[in-house]
């Protein structure tokens, strides 16, 4: 079993890691990298619907840790709101998603269009107070560029184990020729 007795092969599934942890990076920042490019909208309305992921709900991973919310009872639109536990915490002195209450508040929120009926809050307020978009931006730029250094990470790893495979020989079994 030659096969398992080389270093090239090992080579290229570290590389396929290094790229499967780039393209989950990639994907989880990707439409806070497109709200950054498109226009805002701004939008008044009370809640109707939210919801927190479960499996990454409350665990201030950047970009996994986010809510899902809808308002005016529109069902077609959702909006993404990306907040630290400290942020969500801030928000709750003055709205809290969960409470019975939420429903009759009104909100005022900035949110740029990401996809058809995909929406990343730029900036949320009621009467009682608000995350303003310079809070929210500072997470997110500070966030996406530790996301870069670790896909530049990856991509320099992947890189070097990707040559390390392609210059590493099989070695060939030695056969005894029959005399």
């Amino acid at each position: 079993m030659a096969f398992f007795h080389t270093r090239k092969y090992v080579y290229f599934n570290a590389a396929l890691l290094f790229l499967l942890v780039i393209v989950w990076c990639v994907s989880s920042t990707h439409l806070v990298v497109r709200s950054f490019r498109e226009e805002p909208h701004l939008f008044y309305g009370t809640l109707s619907h939210a919801s927190i992921p479960s499996l990454f709900g409350g665990t201030d991973i950047p970009f996994l840790d986010k809510t899902y919310f809808q308002i005016n009872g529109d069902k077609d639109v959702t909006f993404v709101l990306y907040a630290t536990g400290e942020m969500n915490e801030i928000l709750s002195e003055w709205y809290d998603f969960a409470d019975v209450d939420a429903a009759s508040i009104p909100l005022e929120i900035w949110a740029s269009r990401v996809k058809d009926n995909l929406f990343v809050v730029q900036s949320i307020s009621t009467s009682e107070g608000g995350l303003e978009w310079e809070e929210l931006a500072d997470y997110m730029v500070g966030n996406l560029l530790i996301v870069a250094g670790i896909v530049l990470f990856c991509f320099i790893g992947m890189v070097v184990f990707v040559i390390l495979g392609i210059k590493t020989k099989i070695p060939r079994a030695r056969y005894k020729g029959h005399a």
